[in-house]
């Protein structure tokens, strides 16, 4: 359980940062390089850290926004996909766990390949 915390607070912390340098999928890569660098025997508890990771990283900067506005953008937005105000916030929070989630799962399957490779091949 600790890794797992560590895993999350990583791809929050990093997820951040990069979030202010480069589109919205970096997060991806994010929770990728940080799955890579964790050995889990199951990738789902990899996908569980960068899906909370990143569903924390991404509905608090859309909660933030929301309310830097006082709902104005949310209730824009929410009127052009059909879907009401307070509903935003969760489906942009699912959306970036998702898009988090996958990431660190690839991570860690691609430590799992690379460690097969080594050890068929040594």
């Amino acid at each position: 359980m600790k890794k797992f915390g560590l895993q999350t607070l990583i791809i929050l912390v990093l997820g951040f940062v990069a979030q202010y340098f480069f589109p919205f999928w970096s997060i991806a890569i994010v929770a990728a390089l940080v799955g890579f660098l964790f050995r889990y025997e199951n990738s789902a508890v990899s996908f569980a850290a960068g899906t909370a990771a990143a569903a924390l990283l991404w509905s608090g900067y859309a909660g933030l926004l929301n309310s830097a506005n006082m709902a104005q953008l949310g209730g824009q937005i929410g009127s052009l996909f059909k879907i009401g105000q307070g509903y935003l916030i969760p489906v942009t929070g699912f959306i970036g766990g998702l898009l988090g989630g996958l990431g660190a799962q690839t991570g860690t399957l691609a430590r799992k390949l690379f460690e097969k490779e080594a050890d068929a091949i040594g």
